[in-house]
């Protein structure tokens, strides 16, 4: 079974979070959301909604990790790119050749943590003239570049998603989420 990680930090973007733990546990996929705090399990979105992590920090192993996932969000976006222990885990995620994806403004960790420079990107559209200094920013919904996946924001979260769930663990998965959430496509 694949092994996926959602980072969570203070101000994250529910719906780029949720989508994809509930398109992966539909997929069969084992995702763990993980609070960015040492001690507590709970994390509070941009939109004032507080839901409690899978894991704190300090009980997180990122060592089996088949995808490390950033969600975006403001300031939960910031909080990630400003967090030397995320970077040096999407950093060690990336450069051992397994999947790190990010969307919306998470993204700039990458650029924060001078990951994977020259790759062709998306994100925000608030972050693509910071982006488009060290990547190939194109503003597509989301992008696919070797290991490395982002997507453009919120809206996308679940095709995202499903994308990514079909990378991690292929057609029949996919057909059974897409099965279970009555998408006809």
């Amino acid at each position: 079974m694949k092994k996926a990680y959602i980072i969570l930090a203070e101000g994250f973007e529910l719906i780029e979070a949720m989508a994809p733990v509930d398109v992966f546990r539909r997929g069969g996929i084992d995702v763990k959301t993980v609070s960015l705090d040492e001690e507590s399990l709970f994390v509070t979105s941009s939109n004032h909604t507080t839901i409690a992590a899978d894991l704190s920090w300090s009980d997180a192993d990122f060592s089996d990790a088949d995808l490390i996932y950033l969600p975006g969000g403001y300031p939960g976006y910031e909080n990630l790119g400003n967090s030397p222990k995320v970077g040096a885990v999407a950093k060690q995620q990336y450069e051992s050749g397994k999947m790190l994806a990010a969307i919306c403004g998470a993204p700039t960790v990458l650029l924060k943590n001078s990951i994977a420079f020259g790759k062709t990107v998306t994100s925000h559209s608030c972050c693509a003239d910071e982006m488009s200094a060290k990547y190939q920013y194109t503003g597509k919904p989301y992008e696919h570049d070797g290991n490395l996946w982002t997507a453009i924001g919120a809206g996308h979260s679940q095709d995202f998603a499903i994308a990514l769930a079909q990378e991690l663990a292929g057609d029949a998965a996919v057909a059974k989420i897409k099965k279970g959430m009555e998408l006809k496509f």
